[in-house]
């Protein structure tokens, strides 16, 4: 017959042997780097430091930002008068009354306002994008509103100068990121650049320094080691390369043509072009040679729109080469190695520059689609 409080060692004994494996399993984590671990409790998540996408996008958000509240803050009222045709003069009345804006004024920064949310839009993660919503449609009451932003110029000049940092940072951000970021960086970049060039003609305010030549687009940032951006699919790199030396070689043939039945400055304008469209089609040849691309030779003729262009059609067609040669250099950007990426990211926001003197609209996001933006995590 066993003895008395027998059963009840045998409890206790199991008990203590429990007692000592769980305190030993929570020392090797502790060992192993998982931070403080509570029993019972999952380990605390510390998220990883940011790549340079995450960088480089907060960096753009934040400029967008900027930019979106001074325009909202220059623009008059929805109340307002109308524009007028003439410069900033206030009303007749004076007192709290708001200036009444040149009507090229007014259009700009109404461009903007619709232009600057899209593009916000389109830098966003797709969890950023998804808590965004989710606070739009159902707020926490006990989650602060984000922080206004800071430093928002209060004038037109101010502004201007905003849009040029914006540029800056699209340039040096296209470069380092991402391929499936750097296009819609580029875009960006490009409409801000069009869009600066526009405000400063019509209000006569700020300056727009030219766009930092390829050679000077160098990557700025120390690449984190964590989450190390990556590039696109070799594929499309050939074959966005070879669409942008036959845009090339085209845009150069066309301007030879229009040279030929012009005069004066108007002919030195198409003969510089040539010549710059020529340069950077030899330049894309090279490069593709170089990477094992298909490389396209240029011809001695081109079929032009029509035929022998009319006076009207020969009026429109810098503004569809430049327009095409946009849309192509912003995918050669996102598809590209990022050694090979300054040439076409200065000639996007080259051929922006050439429509903002041709065009009174342009697409938030040249070459992209909102709704075909690739969606990140």
């Amino acid at each position: 017959m066993p003895a008395l409080g027998s059963g009840r060692s045998r409890r206790s004994s199991s008990v203590s042997r429990r007692t000592i494996l769980a305190l030993a399993g929570a020392g090797v984590l502790a060992a192993a780097g998982c931070g403080p671990v509570q029993l019972g409790q999952p380990p605390t998540y510390t998220p990883p430091p940011p790549g340079i996408d995450d960088l480089y996008r907060t960096d753009l958000l934040m400029l967008i930002d900027r930019a979106n509240a001074a325009v909202e803050q220059l623009r008059p009222p929805a109340s307002g008068g109308a524009p007028s045709d003439g410069g900033g003069a206030s009303d007749a009345g004076g007192g709290d009354a708001p200036p009444v804006l040149d009507v090229r004024v007014a259009d700009a920064l109404a461009e903007l306002s619709s232009s600057l949310p899209v593009q916000r839009t389109a830098l966003l993660t797709g969890a950023q994008l998804g808590r965004e919503s989710e606070q739009a449609e159902d707020p926490d009451p006990h989650l602060d509103p984000p922080p206004p932003p800071t430093h928002v110029p209060s004038d037109v000049a101010g502004l201007v100068g905003v849009l040029v940092e914006l540029r800056d940072l699209c340039v040096d951000a296209a470069r380092q990121v991402s391929g499936s970021l750097a296009r819609p960086v580029c875009a960006i970049g490009a409409h801000t650049t069009w869009a600066a060039l526009r405000l400063r003609a019509a209000s006569g305010q700020g300056e727009v320094p030219a766009p930092p030549p390829a050679q000077s687009i160098e990557p700025t940032r120390p690449v984190p080691s964590q989450d190390p951006p990556s590039i696109g699919a070799e594929s499309d790199y050939h074959a966005y390369i070879e669409t942008a030396q036959q845009e090339e070689w085209y845009a150069a043939y066309v301007h030879e043509v229009l040279a030929a039945s012009t005069e004066g400055s108007e002919r030195e304008g198409h003969l510089t072009a040539m010549s710059a469209h020529r340069t950077r089609a030899e330049s894309l040849h090279t490069i593709a040679e170089e990477d094992g691309a298909p490389t396209v030779p240029r011809q001695a003729v081109y079929a032009l729109p029509g035929g022998t262009p009319d006076p009207g059609t020969a009026a429109q067609l810098p503004t569809m080469l430049a327009d095409a040669l946009l849309v192509a250099h912003v995918a050669l950007v996102g598809a590209a190695p990022f050694e090979r990426r300054a040439l076409s990211i200065e000639a996007a926001l080259t051929e922006a520059g050439v429509l903002a003197g041709l065009v009174g609209r342009l697409d938030p996001l040249p070459s992209l689609a909102p709704e075909g933006l690739p969606d990140e995590e």
